[in-house]
């Protein structure tokens, strides 16, 4: 299990590295407004940033 960060700065827990990446590519376009003026879409894609690049350092092993 790993950690990666949301927007926000929040810890988020990271149990089914596939399950996520798939999760924020199908919330990559969301347009909905969070409470810190960031669409759902631009949080997901800035978590899809850093589990792209745990996946690929996870290949390189």
């Amino acid at each position: 299990m790993t950690t990666i960060k949301d927007i926000d700065g929040n810890r988020i827990e990271v149990t089914d590295l596939k399950a996520a990446i798939q999760q924020c590519i199908e919330c990559s376009d969301s347009p909905y407004k969070m409470a810190s003026g960031h669409t759902v879409g631009e949080n997901h894609r800035f978590m899809l940033k850093q589990l792209e690049k745990l996946q690929k350092e996870g290949q390189e092993k």
